[in-house]
């Protein structure tokens, strides 16, 4: 993965954390959970960015996934 967009693709990730967006992965598709109260065209950006990034994204959740679930019995 390249460091440019895999830095791209934890911002991405980041900020629609703190928009209360959730963004989920099987590891083939992205499922993007947005509440109301985000804007229409907001919701459309991360959905295109999550398009452009998709490989990033799901390279990045699963990462983080794995580093939970390495501590747990």
């Amino acid at each position: 993965m390249n460091a440019t967009r895999g830095t791209c693709a934890a911002f991405i990730l980041n900020e629609a954390a703190g928009l209360g967006i959730r963004v989920g992965t099987d590891g083939n598709e992205l499922v993007l959970l947005a509440p109301m109260r985000v804007p229409r065209e907001v919701r459309r950006w991360f959905e295109t960015k999550l398009d452009e990034f998709r490989a990033e994204i799901i390279d990045f959740i699963q990462r983080e996934n794995a580093a939970r679930t390495r501590g747990s019995p």
